[in-house]
């Protein structure tokens, strides 16, 4: 232990330092898994071919000196008559008939005491068999060579040494062929082992890489990706794991993209964002309330057939939401003829009050230019009156436990209603406070439109006509207006509109 008392790293664990410092940022799993069957595999084979490789030398060295051991041996036992007689000659007939062999190249016979008698063939010079044991190795002209000796007894007694010299050749020859033989046995194996363990590890992974895909389809929004499970292992339950996922994430989202055609997307996302919480109850907020009607719709819709009137609402309320998603507004609801916009809730808005004073003025843009449109096709046209107001509500979920509903009530709510109700067709009436906010007042084009008497009000409020906004806010809305009608398309044939059968 060092003295700041930190433990010094282990060799083992700054050698895998060093490793990875040279391994890719991105490793796939199946290469992983692949080097890691195959150095195991490689291993086992290398140890145990190596192991056969020293047996099968070892044997066939074993062998060679055994048959050397044995002819050195007949030669002691033959030659020991003729060298206890001192027939020279005898021995010297012994020892070239024993050397004119195909495996002896020499042979040579000593007295006991290690004084050389008789010699033929090839033998080391100055050599003692009391000092080499049984056998001497040695080389002649790069010929390897072993000399064996072998002991001449008689009746117990030491008579002599007989010394045998074969070659090596053959042997060194089978074992380099061994060799050979099995390090290409182990490489071929060690290839087929790669190739398998290759293969091997990318079927493993392959619903893996199935499971990647499908997550970054996720992640994409494309939740309908079904993958076909055949595993009963872990990777199944993963699969299996992953479909529930998708299946409830896909119902999660239909169940959205329904709920938000009835009531607003924001209001639609946070109520699946916290399913657990949704209950009845409200907070005070300070947002903006904007309705827009029909002017003279009773008398319009006498005279319409019901399927006329539907289309009617249909064309000026789809102009409406484009004008609320522009600027951050929220449809609280739809009343027969009517829209009751929000603006500040249930998101945060610092600029409620302009943003719905801008929805107000584009909404009458929308209107006049559909009119326009209609007109050439031979279409009732309708003109809107809005009013809105700014003020202290409430905002939340009301209703009963069974049926519930997201909006905002409060006496700044029944004003913008009631101001909406007083305005003419194509007008756009808002309380004096709202135009004297400070983030309003510089921004916004207006006229006296006079006051009013409310019910439920002591005295009468001073309203406004709005005419326009800011040059740079008119330029943002006539764009977005341009872009509406593109993304429309052509209008459809003209026709005239149905009549209510009488």
């Amino acid at each position: 232990m060092s003295q700041s008392g930190h433990r010094r790293p282990s060799l083992w664990r700054r050698l895998g330092t060093r490793a990875r410092a040279w391994l890719p940022d991105y490793l796939p799993v199946a290469w992983k898994m692949a080097l890691v069957f195959s150095a195991l595999l490689l291993g086992g084979m290398g140890v145990l071919g190596t192991w056969l490789l020293n047996n099968q030398l070892n044997d066939m060295l074993n062998q060679s000196q055994r048959y050397g051991q044995v002819i050195a041996t007949q030669l002691a036992y033959g030659v020991k008559e003729p060298l206890l007689a001192a027939d020279d000659f005898t021995l010297k007939v012994l020892l070239n008939n024993l050397n004119s062999s195909g495996d002896t190249l020499g042979a040579a016979l000593y007295d006991r005491h290690f004084k050389l008698k008789e010699r033929v063939g090839l033998l080391p010079t100055d050599i003692n068999p009391a000092q080499h044991g049984d056998a001497l190795q040695w080389h002649y002209n790069d010929t390897p060579l072993t000399t064996y000796f072998a002991t001449i007894s008689v009746e117990g007694h030491v008579a002599g040494y007989a010394a045998v010299s074969l070659s090596r050749a053959g042997i060194v020859a089978a074992q380099r062929d061994a060799r050979r033989a099995m390090v290409m046995a182990t490489a071929l194996m060690g290839l087929i082992t790669v190739l398998m363990s290759v293969l091997l590890s990318w079927r493993i992974v392959k619903p893996l890489r199935a499971l990647v895909a499908a997550t970054s389809a996720m992640r994409a929004g494309k939740l309908d990706v079904h993958l076909h499970n055949q595993s009963n292992d872990e990777i199944g339950q993963l699969i299996s794991a992953y479909n529930s996922m998708a299946r409830g994430l896909l119902e999660k989202s239909q169940v959205e993209r329904v709920l938000s055609r009835f009531v607003s997307p924001r209001v639609a996302a946070q109520m699946m964002a916290d399913l657990g919480e949704v209950q009845l109850g409200g907070r005070e907020v300070v947002a903006t309330a904007l309705f827009a009607d029909i002017a003279g719709f009773t008398r319009l819709s006498e005279r319409l057939a019901p399927e006329a009137v539907a289309e009617m609402l249909n064309c000026y309320f789809n102009a409406i939401s484009c004008a609320a998603d522009f600027y951050k507004g929220t449809i609280d609801k739809y009343m027969g003829d009517c829209a009751m916009l929000v603006f500040g809730v249930p998101e945060a808005d610092e600029e409620h009050q302009y943003h719905a004073l801008c929805c107000a003025v584009m909404i009458q843009r929308l209107i006049t230019l559909i009119n326009v449109e209609r007109q050439k096709r031979g279409l009732v046209t309708a003109r809107f009156r809005i009013g809105l107001n700014c003020g202290p509500m409430l905002a939340g979920n009301l209703g009963s436990q069974e049926r519930m509903q997201y909006t905002v009530v409060g006496d700044a709510v029944n004003l913008a209603s009631r101001l909406c109700s007083m305005a003419e067709a194509g007008e756009i009436i808002v309380p004096d406070a709202l135009v004297q906010d400070t983030n309003v007042a510089s921004r916004t084009r207006c006229s006296l439109a006079g006051s009013v008497p409310v019910r439920g009000k002591s005295t009468a409020v001073v309203t406004h006509r709005v005419d326009g906004v800011h040059g740079s806010s008119e330029n943002q809305m006539t764009q977005r207006i341009t872009q509406f009608f593109l993304e429309q398309g052509p209008p459809p044939p003209a026709q005239r509109p149905p009549l209510r059968s009488v």
